[in-house]
């Protein structure tokens, strides 16, 4: 267990008593009981947002023709056309 002390209000002593009565356990299971549950409630809910995933992975391949992979999907997942002026797209070097 890690030590921690907390300052507490009036009311938020006077709950915890009141509760650790109640249940017959210390005012400490009662911190703890409360921060397992909310913790819990945490982990269920997830991300708040899809948002926070977003800038999580970068690319450090230039982009193909200055097109964004949202663009032209294809374009990264097939290739260019070998007979198109641009020539084919470049393949990744993996190692």
């Amino acid at each position: 267990m890690f030590r921690l002390q907390v300052y507490l209000n009036s009311d938020q002593a006077h709950y915890l008593a009141m509760r650790a009565e109640r249940e017959g356990v210390s005012m400490a299971k009662v911190v703890r009981r409360i921060l397992d549950d909310r913790a819990r409630q945490d982990a269920m809910a997830g991300s708040e947002s899809l948002m926070d995933i977003v800038g999580l992975i970068t690319d450090e391949l230039p982009l193909i023709d200055g097109i964004a992979v949202s663009d032209d999907p294809d374009l990264y997942l097939y290739g260019r056309n070998p007979d198109s002026p641009l020539g084919p797209v470049p393949t990744r070097i993996t190692g």
